[in-house]
Order: C-alpha cells, then sequence, then structure tokens
C-alpha cells in the first residue's frame, strides 16, 4: 500500500531509471525514405520508442532539410532543427537511381517491419521502391505513404506541405477575427508535425493488426485529411446549419475566455469552463456582482455574443491593472483557469516541463549539450528516450552495410566508387562539426566487431 499517491507516481517514472527498461518498439525496423518534417516527424516518434529507423538519403545531397535553416542560422555546423527531427536515427546514403543502390534499398526492406515515404503521389512507386514492388519481396511489411492530398483522388498530383494542408484541412478558416478579412497560419509546422504524430499511431495499429493476422498493409496518409480531424465543423455546422467562423482569440465554447496582456506587459490565457470557476473569478476580481446578474450567472446566457464579449472587455481591463503574478496566484487562492503564454525561451527553461523529462538538456557524444523535448508522453515500463541526436549524412553506412547487408570491405568500396553509396559534401548541415575527429568514430568506421552508437 502506497501512503502517498505522488510520491508513487514519481517513483513510477524516475528519470534516473529510464536507461534501465526496455523499449516498447525495440526489435520493430523501419525504412525511413522520408524529407522535410512530415515523413520524417512520423519515423521519429517510431524511434523515440525504440524502433531500429534506418534513414535513406541521396549520397552528396540528403534530406533538404539539413541545409534548410530558419534565416540561414546553423549549429555546430548542422541544422538544429534537423535534430530536432531526426534523433535516434540510423543514417545511410544510397542512390536509388543506380539499379544496384535500389537492390540496397529492396534487400533492406525485405528485412524491415514498416517502410515510410513522403515523395509526390506514385514517385516511390515509379522508383521501384513502392509498395507493389516492396510488398511482393515482404508480404508483412507495413508500407506508409505520407502526403498533402492522399495518394488517390483529383488532387493527388498536387504539390504541398505544411502551408496547404492547413489550408485544405479548415485549420486556417477559423483563425483570425470576426469580421475582418485576415486569416492567419498556425505558426511553425502544425500541419506537418500534428499529422506525424497521429501517423505513428496508425503504424502502431498496423503493426497490431499484422501481429494477430500475420498480413501487412498499405497506409495511404493524407496530412490534410488528418488535420480536418482536429476541427469539430462538423458537428456545428450539422447542429447549427452554419460556419463556426472566425473566433479571434476566444473560445467560443468558454465565456470569458482570450489572450489577456496584463500590466507589466506579460500575455495570460483565461478560460472559464463552468459556473464554479466563473464565481471564483467574479471573488478575486472582487465583483461579485458580476455573479449574480442573470446575464452571466449560468453558462447559456454568458456565451451569448454580447454577454461574452461585455465580460471579456471586463476581464482585459481588470488583468490590465494587475501584474502577472498577481493574477496568476489569485487563481490558484480562487479556482479559475489561467496561466502564463510561453515562447520558446520559456520552454525551454521550464521547471515543470525540466522536472517532468518532457525537455531535456541532451548531452549528444558528437555534438554535445542541446536542449530538445524529450518523448512527448510518459509510460511507466517502457518510457521513450533520446539517444543520439541526428548524425551526418552516410554516416551509419559501413554499419548498415555490414552488419545487416554483410557486404564486404571491397563491396562497399566499389560501391563508393560509383557513386551508388557515400556519405556528405562538404556541405554545412551534412557534415560533422569541424571539430570532431571522425576518423577516430567507432561507428562511423564500423568494423563486425565493433559495438555502441
Amino acid at each position: 500500500m502506497h501512503t502517498d499517491y505522488f510520491d508513487y507516481v514519481r517513483g513510477l517514472f524516475d528519470r534516473s531509471k529510464i536507461d534501465g527498461k526496455p523499449e516498447a518498439l525495440k526489435g520493430i525496423r523501419v525504412l525511413d525514405f522520408t524529407h522535410m518534417i512530415f515523413g520524417p516527424t512520423v519515423a521519429k516518434t517510431l524511434a523515440l520508442f525504440g524502433a531500429e529507423v534506418i534513414k535513406v538519403e541521396v549520397p552528396y545531397i540528403g534530406d533538404y532539410w539539413r541545409t534548410s535553416t530558419y534565416w540561414g542560422k546553423y549549429w555546430k555546423h548542422s541544422n538544429p532543427f534537423y535534430h530536432f527531427i531526426n534523433p535516434n536515427k540510423y543514417f545511410v546514403g544510397i542512390d536509388v537511381k543506380y539499379p544496384e543502390g535500389k537492390e540496397l534499398i529492396l534487400k533492406l526492406a525485405e528485412m524491415s517491419d514498416v517502410v515510410i515515404e513522403n515523395f509526390a503521389a506514385g514517385t516511390a512507386e515509379a522508383w521501384g521502391i513502392g509498395y507493389t514492388q516492396i510488398s511482393k519481396i515482404n508480404p508483412k511489411i507495413i508500407y506508409a505513404s505520407c502526403s498533402t492530398f492522399g495518394q488517390f483522388g483529383p488532387d493527388k498530383f498536387r504539390p504541398g506541405w505544411d502551408m496547404l494542408a492547413q489550408g485544405v484541412s479548415g485549420a486556417i478558416g477559423v483563425t483570425g477575427y470576426p469580421d475582418t478579412d485576415l486569416r492567419f497560419k498556425i505558426p511553425d509546422y502544425y500541419g506537418d508535425f500534428q499529422p506525424g504524430n497521429y501517423a505513428a499511431m496508425f503504424v502502431l495499429a498496423a503493426l497490431r493488426y499484422r501481429q494477430k493476422t500475420g498480413k501487412g498493409q498499405y497506409l495511404d496518409i493524407a496530412q490534410g485529411e488528418i488535420l480536418m480531424r482536429e476541427m469539430f465543423h462538423f458537428t456545428y455546422m450539422s447542429a447549427t446549419g452554419k460556419s463556426i467562423g472566425a473566433t479571434g482569440n476566444n473560445d467560443p465554447t468558454m465565456a470569458p475566455s482570450g489572450i489577456f496582456k496584463t500590466q507589466d506587459k506579460t500575455f495570460l490565457a483565461l478560460a472559464v469552463s463552468n459556473d464554479m470557476q466563473f464565481k471564483a473569478l467574479c471573488k478575486a476580481m472582487q465583483r461579485l456582482d458580476l455573479a449574480q446578474d442573470p446575464r452571466y450567472e449560468k453558462a447559456p446566457e454568458r456565451l451569448k455574443a454580447q454577454n461574452a464579449d461585455l465580460l471579456n472587455k471586463l476581464v482585459s481591463n481588470w488583468i490590465a491593472c494587475n501584474k502577472a503574478n498577481e493574477i496568476l496566484d489569485l487563481a490558484k487562492i480562487h479556482g479559475f483557469a489561467a496561466t502564463r503564454v510561453m515562447n520558446d525561451v520559456d520552454l525551454c527553461n521550464d521547471e515543470w516541463r525540466r522536472e517532468r523529462g518532457s525537455v531535456v538538456e541532451f548531452d549528444d557524444e558528437m555534438y554535445k549539450k542541446l536542449v530538445l523535448p524529450a518523448a512527448p508522453v510518459q509510460l511507466s515500463e517502457t518510457p521513450g528516450r533520446l539517444k543520439w541526436l541526428s548524425r551526418p549524412l552516410g554516416y551509419h553506412n559501413r554499419y548498415v552495410f555490414k552488419k545487416l547487408l554483410k557486404l564486404s570491405d571491397d563491396e562497399i568500396k566499389m560501391l563508393q566508387d560509383k557513386r551508388v553509396v557515400g556519405n556528405w559534401d562538404y556541405h554545412v548541415g551534412q557534415r560533422p562539426p569541424v571539430y570532431y575527429d571522425i576518423q577516430q568514430d567507432k561507428m562511423f568506421n564500423y568494423k563486425e566487431e565493433t559495438n555502441g552508437q
């Protein structure tokens, strides 16, 4: 019997014990043909929970995101965003345009459990590494094609990425403020990351089905369709016959609600979900008269547009006259929901996230310390973990070619001379940091007796 539940839970998720626990997806091999963000995120999520992910790139070119950073800013001769998307993976350089390269890829596919690609519809098939080709040599394969518009239908050949996925899903359509013609892209790459994490779940569902039946299958994953599931347009439309429209910073199911600026120029998010919380807010504001006003006493009345607008103005004026910490202290005392609006620097240094291991300062053998998000969920018995950051293009060539494909040194050299396989050009983003002695790296110079990452 545990006398304190919270001590018990803290013990279950003790971060110091993570490396001694098993990995949920250990033994699952994923062949990663993806590039940029959406597809690589699918593979990354699986890699965090122990899948062996082999990322295949074109030698001397690589994933375009290696060299595409925000405003051309690099970190230790690498794109820090690339580390965010591609930890825990094995990196090989194989050119599918050569028959020998396609043969190597097909051999890897034959011994893999999952293949993930996010090229334009039909491209992998045209290269001879699509589902119809790979499923013939490996009928149990789970093959996931990730695109914006899917592998069939009238829009299948349309190019797409985050911005288009946000647009076609309806996500952008509900941004902005009422009575304006302005709409906004959701910042960063929401249309890539959210579908990518969902897609990893679909891969797991297919693996579970294969476990039960022995059958593989083909997954047609369209990011525009996944994002559409984030919207509740359908239920609202069917119930009211109207479009929900733009709602600005207000939650249309809660009043008052919004993003408000404090006296000390800090933004706070506040949303009142029920009558009890509204009374708590009124106590904090020293406006108990509002809780007794028939326009605001009950939630259905507060949600009427005119009443909600007036409440939001009252709350905005009150918050503007107080400092952020004062409001947050009152929220704890009285029991209404409010929090500070954090930026990326806040997230990196947030004590709550650091304590839980949601954000970690990871010490990598090659790149040293970098703050990154770890696994997105806590599992007590099979926790996810960061094991290494991304690696230079083709870094794991010898490991994969010798250990998995059983190639000899002479065979590898012949393929290198023909440029069928290879590693990096000297471009930033592809190569190792200049301070790193790659010639002393045991994995890069893998021999069969070598162990470790």
